[in-house]
């Protein structure tokens, strides 16, 4: 479903992603994960059009996307969770929700949607009229991924969706990943730090490291490797 082709990109000087490949297989949970400052977010900007890549390219469906604008990848199929929810604070949770669907036109779908979205998340349903800001950190997490599916994504682009919530919240989380793809049938590329989940949740995994790619495998070999268990498990 998704190629990527040796792809570099730069940061002024900086050459944040060095020749990064990558495919993730319609209907799979795929992750990445590495260290603070790898490169995993870029990757992630790169896909969606918001960071420019410098050379290689990227596939989506068969079709080169490299190069089109972010709202042009949005339309294609291709929805980004960002890193730190960015949820709109000062909006309720069913504006922020709305704003989701800023691309579709068909009212009825929209709130149909709508009202998946509140069956996935019934807390969101309870503080509809709340303003985001106001939520908890793992409820702005479950409205930022909510807000994603609201633009009815064939591809989840998820980063660091665990970040900064307590271990229970991100048990929670990952469920929900795992049941937005079996019940929804939507294919995500998940960014982490924390390994041990992201692993336990996916079919296949890429480990990257200053940018480049250095190990690939199924994601339950990667939870058994030596050298992963040590840099990224802490064992």
């Amino acid at each position: 479903m998704l190629k990527l082709r040796n792809i570099h990109s730069y940061y002024g000087q900086i050459h944040a992603i060095r020749g990064v490949s990558l495919e993730v297989r319609k209907g799979s949970i795929c992750c990445l994960i590495g260290a603070n400052g790898a490169g995993k977010s870029t990757t992630l900007m790169s896909i969606s059009g918001i960071q420019r890549i410098s050379s290689g390219g990227i596939d989506f469906q068969g079709e080169p996307i490299h190069g089109l604008p972010p709202e042009e990848i949005v339309r294609r199929g291709i929805v980004q969770v960002p890193e730190g929810r960015r949820i709109f604070p000062l909006l309720t949770v069913q504006e922020n929700l709305t704003l989701g669907a800023y691309l579709r036109r068909d009212k009825e779908s929209v709130n149909k949607s709508l009202e998946e979205a509140y069956a996935l998340f019934p807390i969101l349903e309870e503080r509809h009229k709340q303003v985001g800001g106001t939520l908890s950190g793992g409820e702005q997490q479950m409205l930022a991924i909510a807000r994603a599916l609201m633009s009815t994504p064939r591809l989840l682009l998820l980063d660091e969706p665990s970040l900064g919530l307590a271990p229970l919240i991100v048990e929670h989380i990952m469920g929900i990943i795992r049941q937005i793809r079996e019940q929804q049938g939507v294919t995500i590329l998940l960014v982490e730090q924390n390994a041990q989940a992201a692993l336990e949740l996916a079919d296949y995994g890429y480990v990257i490291e200053t940018g480049q790619v250095v190990l690939e495998d199924t994601a339950k070999n990667l939870l058994e490797n030596p050298k992963v268990r040590e840099a990224y498990l802490g064992e």
